[in-house]
């Protein structure tokens, strides 16, 4: 079966995946603080360093959307590309199908790999506790790159 990693270096593919569970261990923070969060984009620079992203929501109007604020922070991930190895947007998504809630983790790296991981979570009724699926992945499409 071909993977996403039969295309990129080993290099790129450990980059990938330190950006991944940074990603990871973002989302899961904001989860444990409310029930939803905004998009947030990271990006591994060429010094080897994660960076969260401040997005400027100001010019986007009193209530953007989800789909405005992530257009946004692609445009912010294409300003600074040039400065970044890889990047990833972490969104808060519903999977409709599956009747689930997911975090998305959408990955790009200079390189050419692109790829969407889905992490499926439930949150308690009652209470603040999450129990977290497995991991599923997908190839993506480049965008920050294109």
């Amino acid at each position: 079966m071909h993977s996403w990693r039969d295309d990129v270096s080993i290099t790129a593919q450990a980059e990938l995946d330190r950006l991944l569970d940074s990603a990871l261990r973002v989302a899961q923070g904001k989860l444990g603080q409310a029930a939803e969060f905004e998009p947030v984009a990271i990006l591994m620079d060429v010094d080897a360093r994660i960076l969260e992203m401040a997005l400027d929501t100001t010019e986007l109007g009193k209530h953007p959307s989800t789909q405005t604020l992530i257009d946004s922070a692609l445009v912010n991930l294409r300003q600074v590309k040039k400065s970044a190895v890889c990047t990833a947007l972490i969104i808060n998504t519903h999977l409709t199908k599956d009747k689930t809630d997911a975090v998305e983790v959408r990955l790009e790296h200079r390189d050419g790999a692109s790829l969407v991981v889905l992490l499926r979570y439930k949150r308690a009724t009652f209470g603040n506790q999450i129990s977290y699926g497995d991991l599923s992945a997908f190839s993506g499409r480049s965008i920050v790159w294109a």
